[in-house]
C-alpha cells in the first residue's frame, strides 16, 4: 500500500478513504494461497462472496477479476460519443487519457453504477438514468440583443464560445443576470444602477453619479471608501466629500 500512503492509488475510492481515516485503521491479511494458475479465479469467488464492488461494501471498481493487460484492452460497447453515435472502446485507459475524460465516470456509466446520466456529454446505454440524447436550451440572448435560438449541448457550445456552461446554466435558471454580455429571455432581471447625489469634488462641486463602481474605476477612487464616506465612516476620500442635500 505504499502507492496510498503517497497519494498515488489509482483506485480514487479507496484512496480517498485512507486519507480520511488514516493507514492506522486499514488491515491487511492474506485470505488465501493459491497456484498462479488459479489466481483469477479464486479472486473471482472472493468478488462474487464479498460483493466488494458495492461501494457501500468494498473498494473494488471491476466486477471481474481481469489481468492488467486483459483488463486495459477488454473492448467496451454500448458508449456514445456527444454527439449521439455508438463508439466501442478497446482500451479504456488509453482512451480517456486521450480525450481528457475520467476513466472512473466512463466506467460508472459503462456499468450501470453510476447516478450520472452523462460524463463531458459521454453517455451509455447502461446508464441508470436514462434521458434524452441531450438538453436543448432556448432563450438564450446573444450579447448583440439577437436570440441565440436552440442551442444542444450547452457544454460544447460553451467551450466553442469561450463561455462557462454551469455560468450559462444560471443564467437560465435566474440566479444570475448575464454572463459575458449573454442574458436570457426568462432570465433574472438587472436591477436599476443606484443614483447618488451627495459627492462632493475635491473642487467643491457636488457630482450625480450613477454606478458607483465603474465611477470609482474609471478616476482611481476606492469604492470601499466612497461608501465610508456616504456613511460617515470617512471625512474625506482622495478629496472627494460628503454632504447630502
Amino acid at each position: 500500500m505504499d502507492c496510498a500512503a503517497r497519494g498515488k492509488r489509482g483506485n480514487k475510492y479507496l484512496q480517498r478513504a485512507w486519507r480520511r481515516h488514516g493507514e492506522a485503521n486499514f488491515e491487511f491479511q492474506v485470505v488465501e494461497l493459491v497456484r498462479p494458475s488459479r489466481l483469477l479465479a479464486t479472486e473471482q469467488s472472493w468478488l462474487d462472496k464479498t460483493n466488494c464492488i458495492d461501494p457501500c461494501i468494498g473498494f473494488n471498481i471491476l466486477p471481474r477479476a481481469l489481468s492488467r493487460a486483459s483488463a486495459a484492452v477488454q473492448p467496451r460497447k454500448g458508449f456514445f460519443d456527444p454527439r449521439g453515435r455508438p463508439v466501442t472502446i478497446k482500451n479504456l485507459h488509453r482512451f480517456c487519457r486521450q480525450n481528457q475524460l475520467t476513466f472512473t465516470a466512463m466506467l460508472q456509466l459503462y456499468h450501470g453504477r453510476s447516478k450520472l446520466k452523462s460524463h463531458k456529454g459521454w453517455t451509455h446505454k447502461n446508464s441508470v438514468r436514462q434521458r434524452d440524447y441531450v438538453k436543448t436550451y432556448e432563450g438564450f440572448i446573444k450579447p448583440n440583443g439577437r436570440s441565440a435560438g436552440k442551442i444542444t449541448n450547452l457544454a460544447a457550445f460553451s467551450r466553442k464560445h469561450g463561455l462557462t456552461a454551469a455560468h450559462m446554466i444560471a443564467v437560465a435558471h435566474r440566479r444570475i443576470v448575464s454572463h459575458r454580455g449573454w442574458t436570457h429571455r426568462d432570465g433574472k432581471n438587472r436591477l436599476m444602477p443606484k443614483r447618488y447625489t451627495g459627492f462632493i469634488r475635491p473642487d467643491g462641486r457636488r457630482t450625480v453619479i450613477i454606478n458607483l463602481a465603474g465611477f470609482c474605476r474609471e478616476n482611481g477612487l476606492s469604492i470601499v471608501h466612497m461608501h465610508n464616506l456616504k456613511s460617515g465612516i470617512r471625512r474625506i476620500h482622495k478629496g472627494w466629500t460628503w454632504n447630502p442635500e
